[in-house]
């Protein structure tokens, strides 16, 4: 796994519309806890389970994390425990668009980089099935579900 990925026009800021460049990289055990109140769950659990958690930030401002994802390495996929949005970027603010899409293609290039084809598997929420569908997400059972290569490769595509 690299250190960096930058993912091209990943973020919209929505007073304006205007699409930025996102910067994934790998965060601190610091950096997850300055920023715990704006985020649900606990990032530094993953961390201490020897997960790798990456953080989204904007290009243009680094000081902000937008979102946040743990990743690890399994036989033939990658394992995505937790995905969460900054709350700035939850209903009812959604200052920026583009973020989960985002983390979800980062996980993408992470598998296909790790031999793994682009599998991804994590356990969305109720409320976010059919988003996750419409990424290309298919259902395991309950609310377990993959990202096959095919639509992995199609992320990947958007922003690298």
């Amino acid at each position: 796994m690299k250190q960096q990925y930058v993912l091209k026009n990943a973020i919209t800021f929505n007073p304006t519309g205007k699409l930025c460049n996102a910067v994934a990289a790998i965060a601190t055990s610091a950096e997850i806890k300055a920023h715990k109140e704006y985020f649900g769950f606990n990032f530094q659990k993953n961390i201490n389970d020897k997960a790798t958690v990456y953080k989204i930030t904007k290009q243009t401002d680094d000081d902000v994390i937008q979102g946040l994802v743990s990743v690890k390495p399994a036989e033939g996929f990658l394992d995505c425990g937790n995905m969460e949005l900054h709350k700035i970027n939850k209903k009812p603010l959604l200052l920026h668009n583009g973020v989960g899409k985002a983390m979800v293609a980062l996980c993408c290039k992470i598998s296909f980089e790790l031999g793994n084809d682009g599998y991804i598997t994590f356990d969305a929420k109720t409320n976010l099935v059919n988003y996750y569908t419409r990424l290309g997400a298919l259902n395991i059972g309950g609310i377990r579900m993959y990202i096959p290569t095919t639509a992995a490769k199609k992320l990947v595509d958007i922003y690298f």
